[in-house]
């Protein structure tokens, strides 16, 4: 089980997936395209408004039950607003990648440039050269959404986990031990995979969406039959108790 701070607000979830879903791929359908007529008159389609506008006007169209269908990684689609459905989970700690279920490799384009493990290039302690690969990477998913070969733009990369321990079994997923360094290498990669200038200033479109990672509960690779992907804490804490 992992939490990642991509679950802040569902406002954010919610038009985060409308504007990637409205890049230059028809595959899959995006939102808001001009194949459904019927979402030209939806506020949350009119790309003047404010951003809160659009994303305000989106959620208060939704049933309880469609909002519960978006919190998880794979976000069911809502016909009737034309909206499809999303995939969270892709994953690009050092070169977009198979693992995950947003991406899949096969078709035209077999697969993605694989960069040095993260901890490795961290040791440069050369931030332009953090960004740099970020830009790379950047690239090559919007490459692989356009080809029809991603269901999502969103990518659970960077790690940030502070290095603490060996025994944790991750540690080369991270820039290692130091704060600063964690902190410098997450802002570089970051703005380097979505498409902004180094130096922070934004460009006109979002290239691909950094998720940040992981805010808790990510230790779970195996523990007494459990694992982090089919770990159901509330079963298993009443199975604790009683099996102490």
């Amino acid at each position: 089980m992992e939490l990642h701070f991509h679950t802040a607000t569902l406002f954010t979830l919610l038009l985060t997936a409308v504007q990637l879903l409205r890049a230059n791929s028809t595959q899959p359908p995006f939102s808001c395209d001009s194949s459904h007529p019927q979402t030209l008159s939806f506020p949350f389609c009119r790309t003047a408004l404010p951003i809160h506008q659009r994303a305000r006007d989106l959620v208060s169209r939704l049933t309880l039950d469609e909002k519960i269908s978006q919190l998880v990684n794979s976000a069911q689609a809502i016909p009737r607003l034309g909206i499809p459905a999303y995939e969270w989970w892709s994953e690009a700690l050092h070169g977009v990648s198979g693992y995950g279920r947003g991406v899949t490799f096969g078709g035209r384009i077999a697969g993605a440039t694989s960069f040095p493990q993260v901890i490795l290039s961290a040791s440069t302690f050369d931030s332009h050269l953090w960004y740099r690969i970020g830009q790379a990477i950047g690239k090559e998913a919007r490459g692989v959404y356009n080809e029809g070969q991603a269901k999502g733009m969103t990518f659970w990369a960077p790690n940030i986990n502070i290095y603490r321990d060996p025994r944790w079994g991750r540690g080369q997923e991270t820039p290692g031990e130091d704060p600063l360094v964690a902190g410098r290498y997450a802002v570089a990669y970051v703005r380097g995979i979505q498409g902004d200038r180094y130096d922070g200033g934004q460009t006109a479109h979002l290239q691909a969406s950094a998720c940040c990672k992981h805010f808790t509960a990510y230790d779970l690779d195996n523990w007494k039959g459990f694992n982090r992907l089919g770990f159901d804490a509330q079963v298993s804490i009443f199975y604790q108790l009683n099996y102490i």
